[in-house]
């Protein structure tokens, strides 16, 4: 039951051009460039990722005799330029590791002290340079860098997802199936008292009522440290939004031309029957999940059963697309990972890539038995670093540093 539970978690934090009103308004595509992801994805080759890793360091959590140094599977983490902090999939508290991948101690735990937190977490955040780490759940945990908690913020609004983006400035996307004509927000942001200083809901559609309108599962957003900002994309349009601490503002413009049907999806709030996404027809797009770096945006994308991971080149109308590997259902791979690190681009010395940066830094995490599954199934080339990993191991965190 607890993983199923966790699975939905990590299916709503991981969707058209459509009769769509202020939401891809001409004002807000002004001067963005159109990426034609739908043809890069018909003409599939290989990525250049290669060109921005410098090198790469492989980083596997130790293992010692304390029990608490076990890590079945990592639902969220972050990293500093010291510490991993890592929040476990089947286990509510944060577990602290050096950068060498030695276990330090369980930094925070779950109860009702004066230090510890409630409830389910459903992420963190480190932010090294103000020394503090917040906790999110149905509030968020202010808390420094080595533990000390300082204090706690108040959540009202139903959130899915939230990260501070600017000093007392949270960016948040809000709980799906809460219909916007009701006050809910979508995507916004808020100050550190729960204020809502800015918001975006005018994401309609003609053929869809107000009153059944809202966001669903099929919505995709990730943490950039490029801009201090969150990316956002909703599957019943073609645009991507940053979320900053002053603005919400068109990022790119993705050409993905989905049917009116999934746009329907991706907004009906009183549809409950497509939760994984199986009644999406071969024709859609679906963008799954995004990074970015200084030069490009990286989206992986769902399309005819198959994953593809593709890349817009920033200020260029260049756009490149390459088919991942898959050796199973995502509900095979999610048995092993809920991070799917392995289901990326090869183009790096024929092992598979997928991460999320922070800084100058694309972070992987892997499991060994991800790692397992795929070099049974499919054709990758293992670095010599992992071979020999035990089964039975901790996850493996990998550090690519970017090129400048």
């Amino acid at each position: 039951m607890m993983k199923n539970k966790l699975l939905y978690v990590k299916t709503l934090v991981v969707s058209g051009v459509l009769m769509i009103t202020s939401c891809t308004s001409d004002n807000e595509q002004q001067g963005m460039i159109t990426y034609d992801v739908r043809s890069a994805i018909d003409h599939a080759s290989m990525l250049n990722l290669d060109q921005e890793i410098a090198d790469v360091h492989y980083v596997p959590l130790e293992m010692t005799d304390d029990d608490e140094s076990l890590i079945d599977g990592i639902l969220d983490y972050a990293v500093t330029t010291k510490y991993i902090y890592v929040l476990p999939a089947q286990e509510t508290r944060v577990v602290l590791f050096d950068r060498k991948g030695n276990f330090i101690k369980t930094l925070i735990k779950e109860g009702q002290g004066p230090s510890e937190f409630s409830g389910l977490l459903t992420g963190l955040q480190a932010d090294e340079k103000s020394d503090r780490l917040y906790l999110y759940g149905n509030k968020v945990w202010e808390y420094s860098l080595d533990g000390e908690f300082i204090k706690s913020y108040p959540s009202d609004i139903p959130i899915i997802y939230k990260r501070k983006i600017g000093d007392d400035r949270f960016g948040a996307v809000a709980m799906p199936f809460v219909p916007f004509s009701a006050g809910s927000f979508g995507i916004g942001v808020f100050s550190e008292e729960g204020d809502m200083l800015r918001h975006k809901n005018d994401f309609y559609i003609n053929s869809l009522s107000k009153e059944k309108t809202g966001l669903t599962v099929n919505i995709a957003f990730a943490q950039s440290d490029t801009g201090h900002s969150i990316l956002f994309k909703l599957g019943s349009n073609d645009t991507i939004f940053r979320i900053c601490a002053d603005t919400i503002q068109a990022a790119c413009v993705v050409n993905l031309q989905n049917s009116e049907e999934e746009a329907i999806r991706s907004l009906d709030i009183s549809d409950f029957s497509d939760l994984q996404g199986e009644r999406r027809s071969n024709h859609e797009i679906f963008v799954q999940d995004m990074f970015e770096t200084a030069k490009y945006y990286y989206l992986r994308c769902r399309h005819q059963q198959a994953f593809y991971v593709v890349a817009l080149t920033k200020g260029k109308n260049e756009i490149r697309a390459e088919r991942c590997e898959q050796p199973g259902t995502l509900k095979e791979l999610a048995s092993v990972t809920l991070q799917h690190g392995l289901l990326g681009s090869k183009s790096y010395h024929q092992f598979p890539i997928w991460g999320r940066t922070m800084q100058n830094e694309l972070i992987q995490v892997i499991t060994p038995d991800e790692l397992d599954f795929y070099q049974e199934k499919c054709e990758i080339q293992i670095p010599e670093a992992l071979e020999g990993i035990q089964e039975d191991a901790n996850p493996i965190f990998i550090f690519y540093n970017l090129k400048n």
